[in-house]
């Protein structure tokens, strides 16, 4: 699948779709940020679908009406690999750590790294 660049409306949904740990219809997604409006949630989730970018979980109710439910059908970390047209999640990490020159973010990569080992 060839992604795309996404809209600011199209990431802002995404975003709070990756932040979930579950399904979400269109009125959660507008619950989780008040500024979204329905019918412009409405509209980005058809484009998504359409570009792949989410899927339709199940369709169940929600409250008293039947609603879709949506779940990302991509990972946010293959579209941030894509954004810094990246081959390999290592270029994009060698590429942050070669423009950080904070000691204590270095410092806390190398904890991330050390506790990803570990695990």
């Amino acid at each position: 699948m060839s992604l795309k660049l996404l809209t600011k409306k199209e990431n802002e949904v995404m975003s709070i779709l990756w932040q979930s740990d579950k399904p979400m219809t269109a009125h959660m997604i507008v619950e989780t940020e008040r500024s979204l409006n329905i019918n412009t949630v409405q509209q980005v989730l058809q484009r998504l679908l359409k570009m792949k970018y989410i899927q339709v979980a199940e369709i169940n109710y929600s409250g008293t009406v039947l609603a879709r439910f949506y779940a990302p059908a991509i990972l946010q970390a293959d579209y941030v690999q894509f954004l810094f047209g990246a081959k390999s999640p290592f270029e994009i990490a060698s590429n942050l750590i070669e423009a950080t020159h904070d000691e204590q973010e270095l410092e806390k990569l190398e904890q991330l790294i050390q506790k990803k080992k570990n695990s």
